[in-house]
């Protein structure tokens, strides 16, 4: 089975579909289960194809040699996040890792990162195409009402997916040619035939058109999606604030985002601190939580705080870049998900016994920098002991117990893992290390409780949770946080003088007492960096930073500077790789399984930037 076989497969798989290969056949797996078309006459089996639409949006789609790439949230936080300039991950960033360092791969036509995100996007299209390609030829008033919710809901996936495409593999608008630049295939159509390059305003205005049919069509269903698994009208209109978003079409883009948020509430500080895993009132549509099919491959088990392989690797949940994290106000709320510098002069004499100072995160007897920046966790702090004693493990547990009991505000019971382990240590009531044990405190039962950490790099992360013990989780894809903050964008953009009012009723939600009192550019440079902060390790950044025209730069750690950045030393990013015009501007090569198979491919029409 060939690339083009994806666009009209990966199939109308039923919910429980999965796809699974190695490394080299993963683009060739036969569905499971097809659906033809004159099955998908028939409501209820349309509704079971968009069931596999949406699993196939949660579920494992190769080998363990790729790690956990179950779909969108394994694209989002890889191809966005670790691609961009605030994520660290100890897994794909890691200079000792060289085989998983992603950036430099972006311009191969033959490796995963383009291979698997054109072809995971294109089986998106190509099961969206079936479903609303059996939208009845007949009066819309005629047409039974779950069919035209399938289609809107098929429609809404296909602008998404649309959307994304254009992130990775198109132009940034400014180098388009006001969107007459060729960038993907167009298809909308189930059909394997062969297709050319289109532009980007060509892929934008069926985005446009897919968001506005599905909105009509969503109202005229009266019907309501089960579960934020699924879109609806609010996700619809969230697509089209980001397609905008990327076409510098302001006002669309504020309107929208408006619109999409309708019903939902920007998450307060209660919120903020939940872990991210479980359903609220900010959240607009997020993974399916479900553990069926997935267990120890989902998002979480890699990349939350506590998830498994945090725990049996050391590395993997993510740490922020400290560029970006000096760039918040102190007072900012969500400068407590992470370890840095400043947390140790807030702990106590008790907790940090070694009286160590943010100068100790340069140190290399505090922190490793051949492992990632990993803190040096054998130097328990003991009184009247040598002076290789410095307590940096006394310091570390000591966050890491502090933010569990009196930060984190989600459902404790879920994240309880029966080994003890929380947030990059463990809590047990004996000694399992003593050159790695702390004494924390004594248990209801009046036994001693003891820390015992794992590895934890410089500015890690303690926003993201998963429910024990499989790692699932509601893991965001859309908030009405990301819609306030590309409302005010796109409104300071305008000139609005609303745009100032807008980011201050979100920014006071994370900086209290915060009254916003920039203009112009200034103004959008705070939003940006409240946006970057806010959607941190949520697939927003490479889309952002691309956008913006901003460089790509990860400053190196060096040994007693404390003015160094907090990447690992030796990732060599050249002069060439951190400009805006690498890769062509950030724009991933077209898989060369595409224009192997597919003959109406002209490369030569896709533009070079000098």
């Amino acid at each position: 089975m060939n690339i083009k076989s994806l666009y009209i497969g990966l199939a109308a798989v039923a919910a429980a579909g999965v796809l699974t290969g190695c490394s080299s056949d993963y683009l060739d797996v036969k569905p499971v289960t097809d659906i033809n078309e004159t099955q998908l006459e028939d409501p209820s089996v349309l509704g079971t194809a968009l069931a596999g639409l949406y699993e196939s949006m949660n579920t494992q789609y190769s080998g363990i040699d790729f790690n956990q790439d179950c779909g969108e949230a394994y694209i989002s936080y890889l191809m966005n996040d670790c691609m961009g300039n605030d994520l660290a991950s100890g897994l794909w960033n890691n200079p000792a890792n060289a085989g998983m360092v992603v950036w430099p791969r972006m311009n191969s036509a033959t490796e995963f990162p383009a291979n698997f995100t054109w072809s995971y996007y294109y089986g998106l299209i190509g099961q969206a195409n079936r479903i609303i390609a059996a939208l009845p030829d007949e009066d819309i008033n005629e047409i039974d009402k779950s069919t035209l919710f399938y289609v809107a809901s098929a429609l809404t996936m296909r602008a998404h997916a649309y959307t994304k495409l254009l992130t990775y593999f198109g132009n940034r608008w400014e180098d388009s040619d006001n969107g007459n630049a060729y960038c993907i295939v167009l298809r909308t159509e189930p059909t394997n035939d062969d297709m050319p390059l289109v532009t980007m305003n060509e892929v934008l205005d069926c985005i446009y058109s897919d968001c506005e049919t599905a909105i009509e069509y969503f109202a005229l269903s009266g019907m309501s999606r089960s579960a934020k698994y699924e879109v609806d009208a609010s996700v619809a209109n969230g697509t089209w604030a980001r397609a905008a978003l990327l076409k510098h079409d302001w006002r669309t883009a504020a309107d929208k985002a408006e619109a999409a948020m309708a019903g939902y509430t920007v998450m307060g500080e209660k919120e903020l601190f939940a872990g991210f895993f479980s359903d609220n009132s900010d959240l607009m549509w997020s993974m399916n939580p479900s553990e069926d099919g997935v267990y120890y491959w989902s998002w979480g088990s890699h990349y939350a705080c506590n998830g498994n392989y945090i725990n049996a690797w050391g590395f993997g949940a993510g740490a922020i870049n400290i560029d970006l994290y000096n760039q918040l106000d102190q007072n900012d709320l969500r400068r407590k998900f992470f370890w840095m510098p400043d947390k140790l002069e807030a702990l106590s004499t008790r907790q940090n016994p070694g009286k160590l100072t943010a100068a100790s995160f340069w140190d290399e007897k505090m922190v490793n920098p051949a492992a990632f920046l990993n803190m040096t966790f054998t130097n328990v702090y003991v009184r009247n002991g040598n002076n290789s004693n410095y307590g940096m493990v006394d310091a570390v547990v000591n966050w890491l117990s502090d933010y569990k009991n009196n930060v984190f505000t989600g459902d404790a019971s879920s994240i309880t893992s029966s080994d003890g382990f929380y947030n990059y240590y463990y809590e047990t009531s004996s000694i399992k290390n003593s050159q790695k044990s702390v004494r924390l405190a004594n248990d209801a039962a009046g036994n001693t409780v003891y820390g015992t950490p794992v590895n934890m790099p410089f500015g890690a992360q303690c926003k993201f949770w998963a429910v024990s013990p499989y790692g699932n989780g509601s893991y965001p894809w859309m908030r009405a946080s990301e819609m306030a903050l590309t409302r005010a964008e796109a409104l300071a953009e305008l000139g609005d003088a609303n745009a100032a009012k807008v980011f201050e009723d979100f920014q006071k939600l994370r900086v209290p007492g915060y009254v916003c009192t920039s203009s112009g550019d200034a103004l959008i440079n705070e939003i940006r960096i409240s946006r970057r902060a806010e959607l941190w390790g949520e697939g927003d950044n490479f889309t952002s930073l691309k956008r913006w025209n901003l460089r790509h730069e990860h400053r190196e750690w060096v040994a007693g500077d404390v003015n160094s950045g907090n990447w690992a030393p030796g990732e060599q990013l050249t002069e060439e790789m951190m400009s805006q015009k690498y890769s062509n501007g950030w724009r991933f090569a077209i898989p060369a399984r595409e224009y192997q198979y597919n003959s109406a491919v002209d490369l030569s029409l896709l533009p070079t930037i000098n």
